[in-house]
């Protein structure tokens, strides 16, 4: 019999916080995990490493290019329109309650996004699948949805009866389908809780399936809230929030019978989207890509596009998407000198097409430019992860060292995907 497969992802555990406090014990469950299994102790993200984007490659497999969500905020020209996934409370507000239910509950499951996702992979196969609380949710089976009062009284906040998710769908206070054979869990919800979308509710979802030994063949058990509180006070002052992530796990696999019980049907996978770094306080360190960018007319940031606008701004955390209305090669260039005025800027980088300039992408730097791309119909190189690529230019733009076809970068895991 082939082993149930159970997958937690942590948002936003990053490596050189995480692995030495599995090392050390302070993270005892994952540690007994490692030593059962293997630690990988270094990934590489999708870029932008943003959580929607990045979730949403993790249960599809596929680039945001391929998948369509292209970050936390990016222009949607089929629409005319910002897409906006942030988890900032009053930014949510500002736009109002109805359009982020309107686009997280059906669009970014629905027409945004482009690629299957292993929900539904995985039951049309004939298997059965169950997500808790997982930002990308879309499967065959179609949910019943339950608006949460405090929301419901928001004018403007969309109703819809169903959505489709995997065979076990539970999505905080939206959708709850009294998981196991216990009746109701024992978990918060409401506005203080993020609507049941915190960690206490997967890990109380989780444990209440593993109890009733009711997990199906593939499980994905979200917990967010290191996220939230790392952007608060950094990813080392947010190891705590780890800490009861690795609890909860271990309540999980107590109410199975234990981890060795647990593990002799299941195999566990515990990961993130992506990791943090550690940002100076100093507030002169933000990059103000407004004032940079002043001399352009700019669209009103999360507005579509009026007539007399040159430019938009779609902020990603460390990352930016600027689009230019009618872009010519001037333009572009006009806008990417503009950015490098900023020495934080590290990279501006654009599809070479834009400009004129063939296949690939142009890589603008402080160190110098180079152009890559896929095309390997010519000379071509091959980096450690086996992608093939062409490419001319400054090495130094990507820290390129290049030996024979090989080819890596000294600044970059994966300088060219």
């Amino acid at each position: 019999m082939s082993s149930k497969v159970l997958l937690v992802v942590i948002d936003a555990a990053t490596p050189h916080v995480v692995c030495p406090a599995i090392h050390t014990g302070r993270l005892p469950v994952m540690q007994k995990l490692a030593q059962a299994g293997t630690l990988h102790e270094s990934s590489v993200t999708i870029f932008p490493s943003i959580t929607p984007a990045a979730t949403s490659t993790i249960i599809t497999g596929a680039y945001p290019a391929e998948h369509g969500i292209s970050g936390a905020s990016w222009y949607d020209a089929a629409r005319d329109e910002v897409a906006y996934y942030g988890d900032d409370f009053w930014a949510i507000l500002r736009e109002g309650f109805g359009r982020f239910i309107t686009d997280f509950l059906l669009r970014l499951n629905g027409d945004r996004l482009k690629a299957p996702t292993m929900f539904e992979m995985i039951e049309r196969a004939g298997r059965k699948a169950a997500c808790l609380n997982y930002l990308v949710f879309r499967g065959n089976v179609p949910h019943r949805v339950n608006m949460p009062a405090a929301m419901a009284a928001i004018p403007g906040v969309p109703f819809t009866e169903t959505i489709d998710g995997p065979s076990l769908l539970s999505l905080g206070d939206f959708v709850n389908p009294h998981l196991g054979v216990t009746g109701n869990i024992d978990k918060e919800g409401g506005l203080l809780h993020r609507f049941g979308m915190d960690d206490a509710s997967t890990g109380a979802m989780l444990r209440d399936l593993a109890g009733a030994d009711a997990l199906p063949d593939f499980t994905v058990a979200y917990f967010a809230d290191n996220d939230y509180i790392s952007h608060k006070v950094g990813p080392v002052n947010a190891l705590p929030v780890v800490e009861r992530v690795d609890r909860m796990l271990g309540e999980a696999f107590e109410a199975a019978g234990g981890l060795e019980r647990f593990l002799a049907d299941h195999t566990v996978i515990v990961t993130s989207d992506h990791g943090h770094c550690d940002v100076r306080e100093d507030r002169a360190a933000i990059i103000g890509l407004d004032h940079l960018l002043s001399n352009f007319r700019q669209a009103e940031l999360g507005r579509p596009w009026k007539k007399h606008d040159e430019i938009m701004i779609c902020p990603n955390m460390r990352a930016a998407q600027i689009y230019v209305q009618t872009p010519t090669r001037e333009r572009i260039e006009q806008v990417a000198i503009a950015i490098l005025q900023n020495p934080g800027v590290d990279q501006v980088i654009w599809r070479s097409r834009l400009t004129g300039e063939g296949s690939g992408y142009i890589v603008d730097t402080h160190r110098g430019r180079l152009q890559f791309s896929r095309d390997a119909s010519g000379p071509s190189v091959v980096d450690g992860f086996g992608g093939v690529w062409s490419w001319s230019g400054d090495a130094d733009a990507l820290g390129l060292r290049q030996d024979g076809r090989s080819i890596e970068s000294s600044d970059y895991p994966n300088p060219f995907e």
